[in-house]
C-alpha cells in the first residue's frame, strides 16, 4: 500500500471540498498533527476512522486507499436551478480506472421539478492534471484514464463550452449563436425566439441552458423565454437577471432650435449613436432624403413637419444603413401585449425604440427604458428639458406611441456612392410626389402654402384669433424645418463631393451650395419675422405669431422663389444621376 499516494488523495480530496486540516481533524476527533502525518505519507488514518473519513471526502473507501488513475472530485446534476451533489455516486461506479454510466434524472432519485435541461458536471483527477467534462441527461458519461476532459485557458473570462434552448424533453444545441451574441460582445443575452428559434413541436415554455468554465470550475445557468442572462463586469461569470425594469442610461439630450429641429432625425440620430453608429444629424437627414422635404396641409395642421407624414424616407434610410425595419402602427389594444415584448426585447439588447407621440405633442422621441415589464415606458423626447430635476434622466411617456420604430437585424449596407444616389432619387420623388391623406408635398406643398398665405380672410379679424395665432405658429414651425432642412441638404450633399469625379463632382457641389443658400434665405426672414412679433416661437404656441399684409407677401415672393430654384436642382439632379449611370457603364 504506497502511504504517499494514500496521503496525497486525502490531501486533493480536502482541498477540493474545501477543508482545512484542522477542520477535518475536528470533525474525526483527532489532532490536526495526525492529518497532516496521514498526508504527508508518514502513516495512514486508524481502520476505526476511514468511514467517516470517506463520507465526509464524498468518497467509498477503497477510493481512499486502493491506487487509481481516476478520481471525481466533483459532480452535480443540475438544471441551471437545482442541483444535487453526485460525486459519491460516480466514484462508486468506477471500475478498473474506467468510469462508462448512464445518467438520468430517473436514474439518480433525482427529481427536477422543472421541465429544464438537466446537465452532469464533472471534475476528475487523472495523474497528469484536473479536467473537466459534462454530459445532458439521458445520455451515458465515459471516463477512462486517457480521457482527456476540458481545462480552463486561464484567459481571465469565463468560456462557454455547451448551449442548448428547449426543454427536458425536446432541445436543440445552439452554440452557434452564443458565438455570433460573443462576437458582438452583448454585455446580457435576452431569451426570446427571436435570437434562439424555437422547435416546431414546442408548446410549452423553452429554455436556455449554458454550460461554462472559468477559474472556479464548471458550471451550469439556465434562463427561460423572456429572461435574461447577464455577464458580471470582468465577464468572469453569468447570473440571472432581474428583467422587470431596464434603463438604457447616457442618451443624448434632445431640444428644437439646436440643429436638429426634424424630431425624427433627431430621435433617429441619437438612438443610432447610442448603439455605436456614429453619424450626424446632417448625414442621416441627407442618407433619408429628408433633407429634401416639403409638406402643406390646407388646414395649417402641426404635422404638417413630420417627416414621414406623407413621404417614406424611413426605408430609404434603413435600406441604406443596412437595418431591417420593423413596424408597430396604430395597434389595436389587444395588440399591445405582443409589442410590450418587443419593446422590452430590444431595450434589454440595448437597442432604443422610435416612437411617435410619447409626450405632450405627437413628435418623435426615443424610448429608452421601461419598468414593470413594459407596463411603464421612459423616453428621450423633444419636451424634456423644463420638466426634468436633477435626480432624472428620462421622464416617464405621457401616452401610448401610435407610430414605433424598431432596428431589426443589420444587414449589409449600401456604399456611400449607392447613398447619395438613393438620396437624390428621394429629392426628385418627393419633390414630384402627390398628395398623400391631404399633405401636399414639393411643388404643390408650395403651391399650396403660397395660396394659404394669399387668403386674407384667414389672416384679418374675419377669422378667430386664435385660429390666426395658431396658422402663424404653424407657418413658424414650416420655416424653421424647411431652413434646418435645406441646411442639412447642403452639408451632406457637400460632403459627397469627393465621392465623384471632376465635372459630376462640380455639379454635386452646385447643388450643396443652392440649398444652402435657400436654407441661409428662409432663416433670415424667419428671424426678421419673430423680430418684427417681438420674441421668439416657442413650440407650445404661448407666444403669439400674427403675420401682416406686407410680411404675408414677403413670404409669397421668397416661396415662389425657392420653388423655382428647387425645380431647377431637382432637374439639375435628374441630369447628374444620368452622367453617373452613363459613367459606371
Amino acid at each position: 500500500m504506497d502511504y504517499n499516494w494514500i496521503g496525497n488523495q486525502i490531501a486533493m480530496l480536502r482541498k477540493k471540498k474545501g477543508y482545512t486540516g484542522e477542520r477535518i481533524s475536528e470533525i474525526l476527533g483527532v489532532t490536526p498533527q495526525a492529518v497532516s502525518k496521514w498526508e504527508n505519507g508518514k502513516c495512514l488514518p486508524e481502520t476505526a476512522l476511514l468511514p467517516k473519513l470517506a463520507q465526509t471526502l464524498e468518497v467509498t473507501i477503497d477510493q481512499l486507499l486502493m491506487e487509481r488513475e481516476i478520481t471525481i472530485t466533483k459532480a452535480v446534476f443540475s438544471d441551471g436551478i437545482n442541483s444535487t451533489d453526485i460525486t459519491l455516486i460516480l466514484n462508486q461506479f468506477i471500475i478498473g480506472n474506467c468510469l462508462h454510466i448512464y445518467l438520468s434524472a430517473d436514474s439518480l432519485g433525482i427529481n427536477l421539478k422543472t421541465n429544464r435541461l438537466g446537465v452532469a458536471l464533472v471534475e476528475y483527477q487523472l495523474p497528469n492534471g484536473v479536467y473537466y467534462t459534462y454530459v445532458v441527461e439521458n445520455t451515458y458519461l465515459t471516463i477512462d484514464k486517457d480521457t482527456k476532459g476540458i481545462q480552463y485557458s486561464g484567459n481571465g473570462q469565463l468560456e462557454i463550452v455547451a448551449a442548448y434552448f428547449g426543454t427536458g424533453s425536446d432541445y436543440q444545441d445552439c452554440l452557434s449563436k452564443i458565438i455570433h451574441c460573443n462576437f458582438f460582445h452583448w454585455k446580457k443575452i435576452h431569451v426570446d425566439t427571436e435570437v434562439f428559434p424555437s422547435l416546431p413541436s414546442a408548446d410549452e415554455i423553452e429554455y436556455l441552458t449554458l454550460v461554462y468554465l472559468n477559474e472556479n470550475g464548471l458550471h451550469v445557468i439556465s434562463a427561460a423565454e423572456k429572461e435574461t442572462l447577464a455577464y458580471n463586469r470582468g465577464k468572469t461569470d453569468l447570473s440571472l437577471e432581474d428583467t422587470s425594469t431596464c434603463i438604457l442610461t447616457g442618451m443624448k439630450v434632445l431640444r428644437f432650435e439646436q440643429g436638429m429641429d426634424c424630431t425624427w432625425a433627431g430621435a433617429m440620430t441619437t438612438a443610432l449613436n447610442y448603439m455605436g453608429e456614429r453619424y450626424t444629424y446632417e448625414q442621416i437627414m441627407g442618407i433619408s432624403g429628408a433633407c429634401y422635404r416639403f409638406s402643406f396641409c390646407d388646414i395649417w395642421d402641426w404635422s404638417a413637419t413630420d417627416a414621414l407624414v406623407s413621404f417614406d424616407y424611413a426605408s430609404i434610410l434603413f435600406g441604406s444603413l443596412g437595418y431591417e425595419a420593423i413596424w408597430a402602427n396604430r395597434l389595436e389594444k389587444n395588440e399591445r401585449e405582443k409589442e410590450r415584448e418587443r419593446i422590452v426585447s430590444d431595450i434589454l439588447h440595448s437597442k432604443p425604440v422610435l416612437a411617435i407621440n410619447l409626450r405632450i405633442a405627437p413628435e418623435w422621441g426615443v424610448i429608452t427604458g421601461y419598468a414593470e415589464g413594459g407596463k411603464r415606458l421612459y423616453c428621450r423626447t423633444y419636451f424634456d428639458q423644463e420638466y426634468l430635476n436633477e435626480q432624472e434622466e428620462y421622464l416617464e411617456s405621457d401616452f401610448w406611441p401610435f407610430l414605433i420604430q424598431h432596428f431589426g437585424e443589420k444587414k449589409e449596407e449600401l456604399s456611400q456612392t449607392q447613398r447619395l444616389i438613393a438620396s437624390l432619387n428621394a429629392m426628385i420623388d418627393s419633390f414630384e410626389a402627390p398628395c398623400e391623406r391631404g399633405y401636399y408635398q414639393g411643388s404643390e406643398g408650395y403651391e399650396h402654402w403660397i395660396t394659404g398665405l394669399c387668403e386674407d380672410n384667414l389672416w384679418n379679424d374675419s377669422s378667430l384669433e386664435n385660429e390666426v395665432e395658431r396658422r402663424g405658429q404653424v407657418n413658424d414651425a414650416l420655416l424653421l424645418n424647411l431652413g434646418d432642412a435645406r441646411r442639412c441638404a447642403g452639408v451632406y450633399l457637400n460632403e459627397c463631393v469627393s465621392l465623384l469625379h471632376q465635372e459630376e463632382a462640380r455639379m454635386l457641389n452646385d447643388i450643396a451650395h443652392s440649398y444652402t443658400k435657400i436654407s441661409e434665405r428662409v432663416l433670415e426672414f424667419r428671424e426678421k419675422l419673430n423680430k418684427r412679433n417681438g420674441k421668439i416661437l416657442c413650440y407650445n404656441g404661448s407666444i403669439q405669431m400674427k403675420l401682416n399684409m406686407n410680411l404675408r407677401n414677403e413670404q409669397i415672393l421668397l416661396l415662389k422663389d425657392i420653388k423655382v430654384k428647387e425645380q431647377q436642382l431637382v432637374e439639375e439632379a435628374n441630369y447628374l444621376l444620368d452622367c453617373m449611370a452613363e459613367n459606371q457603364r
